[in-house]
């Protein structure tokens, strides 16, 4: 009677060949099916990860800030030239009038950054002359960057507009808003807005492209150069939003030295925590974001001059039921963080069109450092001053 396959008694040998031939076929067949699962779930964590975020699927976990990025972040420092027209928006000096008397283009800017799913890193952002942050849905925040003295090439991946920027782009004057759509209501009112000329996906296709290593929705930039080639001609500059210290000039009077600043928005597993630290050496303000270096895609942790914080009331976007609109028409608290220092004061706005005033506690303008400056709208109890 032959034997079967079962019944054979192992051979002998040394080694892991000899381990191998001493295990039964049983066992054999159940050491191929673990190594088959360990290198299905190698092959699908890397497949993930080269993927990047979406709305459909799962993208890599973000690390935590018990995790966080060890890499020596890149820093972009601030220059200009020793003479030259004055960029409205930065109070720096330009090489050209060409860059300082352009117009404004704005950016919707994805900054969902949660356990499971992100945008981070973006791009464009350290060339932005302002960058607003606003809290939308489920208390996750887009940006809104805003360039013009500066060229930042591609910028995104840029998103959806809410009916919050119709209400605070007109500040500007007249802007080029890059976005990616909306809902019937907010589609209406952006273009509805005599102040707003659309530059969106659906009006300046060919300037907006997708980047496949990245999932969808988080992949979608803009050329901003392609943007300015696009401006109806005779579109101005945008209305300068602050008042500058002069080179050499003092702090002034009710400056308080602080480290800066740490944000939240409301909670949720989708909101994400900002910290702003002074650096005394490159005199300026880094940025984290859930507890490490909020970084550009080519590596530069995002910095700016100055870290505006306007407590901004909320109300119900009227496109959206589910959607907050900033209330940035009106006045409330602020707090300025500049050259190492806060000053407390309040913001008033008395209209669309109007930038908001800075007063001091003292009566005086507040005035910020020239150069880029982010502005932040967290709702009252949303931003802790860092002594």
């Amino acid at each position: 009677m032959s034997s079967s396959a079962d019944d054979v008694p192992p051979p002998s040998g040394t080694g892991i060949a000899g381990a191998w031939s001493r295990l039964s076929p049983g066992a054999q067949k159940g050491v191929i099916g673990g190594v088959v699962a360990v290198l299905v779930l190698v092959v699908g964590i890397a497949a993930v990860a080269l993927n990047g975020g979406g709305d459909d699927k799962a993208a890599a976990p973000v690390p935590s800030s018990s995790t966080s990025t060890t890499a020596k972040a890149r820093i972009t420092t601030t220059t200009q030239p020793p003479t030259g027209p004055v960029a409205p928006l930065t109070g720096l000096r330009q090489a050209t009038a060409a860059t300082a008397t352009r117009p404004a283009v704005a950016v919707k800017v994805d900054n969902l950054d949660a356990a499971r799913e992100s945008a981070v890193p973006q791009s464009g952002l350290p060339k932005a002359d302002v960058v607003f942050e606003e809290v939308v849905e489920g208390n996750i925040t887009r940006l809104v960057g805003v360039f013009q003295s500066q060229s930042p090439g591609r910028a995104g991946p840029v998103r959806s507009a809410r009916t919050t920027d119709v209400h605070l782009l007109p500040q500007f004057g007249k802007v080029l808003l890059a976005w990616s759509g909306g809902n019937d209501g907010v589609v209406a009112a952006v273009r509805s807005s005599p102040f707003i000329i659309d530059m969106g996906f659906d009006r300046a296709t060919s300037a907006y492209a997708r980047d496949h290593s990245r999932r969808a929705p988080h992949n979608l930039y803009v050329n901003v150069d392609q943007l300015w080639g696009m401006a109806p001609a005779g579109t101005p500059p945008p209305t300068p939003l602050f008042q500058f210290r002069r080179a050499g000039q003092v702090n002034q009077a009710g400056a308080v030295p602080a480290a800066g600043v740490d944000l939240t928005w409301g909670g949720g597993g989708a909101s994400s925590p900002v910290g702003w630290r002074w650096d005394h050496t490159l005199k300026l303000y880094k940025r984290s974001q859930r507890g490490r270096p909020h970084l550009d895609a080519d590596g530069t942790q995002l910095g700016a001059q100055n870290v505006v914080v306007l407590i901004t009331p909320y109300g119900q976007s009227p496109a959206d039921l589910r959607s907050p609109e900033a209330l940035t028409v009106g006045s409330g608290e602020a707090f300025v963080y500049t050259n190492g220092r806060v000053i407390h004061g309040r913001w008033d706005r008395p209209a669309e069109d109007r930038p908001a005033t800075l007063t001091a506690d003292s009566g005086a303008p507040i005035l910020l450092t020239p150069g880029q400056s982010w502005i932040e709208l967290p709702k009252a109890g949303g931003a802790t001053t860092v002594n």
